[in-house]
């Protein structure tokens, strides 16, 4: 019995397969990460946040009383509550005949708390229109508003109530026209030529102050400060983003029944004229030079004094402001950090639903201009809001304005992989190799060989198994490190992002 059992035994070992006591397989299965992507909105609404604005305005208080009252106080208001929140405000109001020097009777008040000092005396916004109602009356002097404008936006640099490239906006109220160009007893109308003399000589001097401005006011200009090429206004020049002269004057003419408040002059023509020519130039392009006026300018920047309503009064002003930022256009984006890869055959960009196509040298479109230091986005109404990283230019139809927006999308380039990590030695022959599902051969034309060392397979313990391309298998930065044993791919075999890859073999155990 003992010997049949042995038999037995024996007969039942022999007719198991060999593999059902050899080293079990190693099934190394992994997948590579999808492609990295990147998408976003680039917007304008946030990009210039509360743009530095300037206001000085310039009140009558020669025989304009009556203009000053409880609806004058509340148009008032509304400019203080329109600027008060969406921008970085500086406000100036100053008497437009002053009793003593410079800054005598003047108030300020700011979002950023400056105290000029120098005679100007600081006041919360809620004061503001209780002030106006305070300075001090002027009796039977001259009016020179041009000439007050120009003394206070160059006294008051300074100290800081006026700003390097600020929105600089300027209103003068006044129920007369100014009378200092009058030297020798002439009067409007007949003297139109001499009244624009002196007009265009304070306009030069105001748009010297201003910067970014051609001298074109100098010529038949009478007594200019600053000669054609305003070279001596040196620190005064505030190259300002936007100028503009508001006025708010008599559109009537003097004693009508329709303003009967109006003094002399001939529908305030000077001041109406000035704000005209500040104006034309009201915007320019610090490297170009060129002159922009809003599209929402309709009156010239001249307001009627005698809308005896009020309910319109400051309405230039807010459209001023407004403009602040609706003039803001930019040709270029950033889609990326600079650290980030960027495959620009992948970048897809769209506007109002519509994708913008590449730009082909005419008409709109884009084109990737790679990693820019400091690039400009925006080119009007003056270049400026820098970005660092990937960059893309917009032509035509596909540059921004606000409030539009663009949304973008692109995939950084493929990582291609030339190797399959093994985590043990593996018995020859007794490979298998399956990508996306698909089997792969051993062959060294779109297949795979184990890399060898003579007649062992070779263990590497730092390994870049990134390669270029399909066709290039030279190694890839950034690496990816694996320590072990390799299958070198060729051709088609070669893998990248968000591949499969499950690989079997017999380990040797050693």
């Amino acid at each position: 019995m003992k010997k049949l059992l042995m038999v037995v035994t024996f007969i039942l070992m022999a007719s198991c397969a060999k593999e059902e006591f050899a080293t079990p397989k190693n099934s190394n299965g992994f997948s590579t990460p999808q492609t990295e992507t990147g998408a976003g909105t680039v917007g304008t609404s946030f990009t210039y946040v509360q743009p530095p604005v300037d206001l000085l305005f310039v009140w009558d208080n020669t025989s304009s009383s009556t203009f000053i009252n409880n609806n004058t106080k509340a148009a008032l208001n509304n400019v203080v509550n329109n600027i008060s929140e969406r921008f970085d405000y500086h406000v100036m109001l100053a008497p437009l005949v002053s009793s003593g020097g410079v800054n005598a009777g003047t108030y300020f008040f700011s979002k950023d708390g400056t105290s000029p000092g120098g005679g100007v005396q600081n006041i919360s916004k809620h004061q503001a229109s209780t002030v106006i109602g305070q300075f001090p009356p002027a009796g039977g002097t001259g009016e020179a508003g041009l000439q007050r404008i120009n003394d206070l936006i160059k006294n008051n640099q300074s100290n800081g109530v006026f700003r390097d490239e600020a929105y600089t906006l300027i209103i003068l109220m006044s129920n007369e026209d100014s009378s200092n160009w009058n030297t020798t007893g002439y009067s409007l109308p007949g003297n139109h030529p001499v009244a624009e003399e002196y007009m265009k000589g304070k306009v030069h001097d105001l748009l010297c102050m201003r910067g970014n401005y051609d001298g074109s006011f100098h010529s038949g200009a009478k007594n200019p400060t600053y000669n054609a090429s305003c070279s001596g206004v040196g620190s005064y020049r505030l190259n300002s983003t936007m100028m503009r002269l508001i006025s708010i004057t008599a559109a009537a003419e003097p004693g009508s029944s329709s303003c009967p408040q109006v003094g002399d002059g001939e529908k305030n023509w000077i001041y109406r004229k000035a704000s005209q020519s500040v104006l034309s130039t009201a915007y320019t392009n610090l490297t170009g030079g060129y002159p922009f006026i809003p599209a929402s300018v309709t009156n010239g920047d001249q307001v009627d004094i005698c809308n005896t309503s009020f309910r319109s009064l400051f309405s230039s002003v807010n459209s001023a402001i407004d403009d602040a930022i609706i003039a803001h256009k930019y040709n270029f984006i950033k889609i990326a950090d600079p650290n980030k890869l960027v495959d620009p055959d992948t970048i897809v960009l769209t506007k109002s639903g519509v994708n913008i196509p590449e730009y082909t040298g005419s008409g709109s479109g884009f084109t990737y201009r790679g990693v820019m230091t400091n690039k400009d986005t925006r080119y009007e109404p003056t270049t400026g809001e820098p970005q660092t990283g990937h960059m893309i230019q917009l032509h035509g139809n596909a540059r921004l304005t606000y409030p539009e927006s663009i949304q973008y999308y692109y995939e950084a380039p493929k990582k291609f992989y030339g190797y399959v990590h093994l985590d043990a030695k593996p018995q020859l022959g007794s490979i298998s190799l399956k990508i996306n599902g698909s089997t792969i051969s051993e062959s060294s034309s779109n297949g795979w060989k184990l890399m060898m060392n003579g007649s062992e397979p070779q263990y590497f313990s730092n390994f870049n198994i990134r390669v270029v391309s399909e066709s290039d298998t030279t190694p890839a930065y950034p690496s990816v490190i694996k320590s072990g044993y390799f299958l070198k791919l060729y051709g088609s075999a070669v893998y990248s992002d968000g591949a499969n890859v499950e690989v079997n073999f017999y380990p040797t155990g050693e």
